[in-house]
């Protein structure tokens, strides 16, 4: 197997990405992000230069999340360690992320706002990857209080988040499956009164 094989192997580059998601109100939420890659052997830049070990970009994006709909108001970056100094002016991107809508669609809305030759790949990919810390921090602090079962499948705000999000939460899934249950459950009950 492929992992055996590692274990006999010295890293030469990571990548960590941490997310954490923290109340803010009662309905919004902060969702902090931080990238770090280290080279861990020396390199030759395009130039021939010798590059050595290190950190080689150390970054975090903390954005402002409100609920309904889904939606980043305000949002921060840091450029903490960078390979050149000129890496800083992509941080003017990072503001042009309030408004954006967290729902189908979104990483290819921030690549337009920050990929490519407009900002940072490194950044902009962070971001990307905050989208699911950003639905399941707010699904945690918006489930962290007992709320009623839904009267039908209308009334579940988080269904577009949910729906064929993987094999589990498929339309004719156990998720689906089970949630569907408990609603037809409460419809009996509710009639029987």
């Amino acid at each position: 197997m492929l992992k055996d094989i590692i274990k006999e192997r010295s890293k030469i580059h990571t990548r960590d990405i941490s997310m954490a998601t923290y109340p803010h109100t009662d309905s919004q939420v902060l969702v902090h992000g931080e990238l770090k890659d280290q080279r861990y052997v020396p390199i030759f830049d395009v130039t021939g230069k010798v590059k050595a070990p290190g950190i080689i970009h150390h970054m975090s994006a903390t954005l402002l999340i409100d609920p309904d709909p889904l939606t980043i108001i305000q949002a921060e970056a840091q450029m903490l360690t960078v390979p050149l100094a000129e890496c800083r002016v992509t941080l003017d991107r990072i503001a042009l992320l309030s408004g954006v809508e967290i729902k189908s669609g979104f990483s290819s809305q921030i690549r337009g706002i920050m990929g490519g030759n407009r900002g940072c790949t490194h950044l902009c990919g962070l971001v990307v990857a905050m989208g699911q810390e950003i639905v399941h921090g707010w699904l945690t602090q918006k489930r962290s209080k007992k709320s009623p079962i839904p009267a039908s499948l209308d009334d579940v705000k988080e269904k577009n988040y949910l729906i064929d999000s993987c094999r589990i939460w498929k339309k004719d899934g156990p998720k689906m499956k089970e949630m569907l249950q408990a609603i037809e459950k409460k419809r009996k009950l509710t009639e029987s009164l």
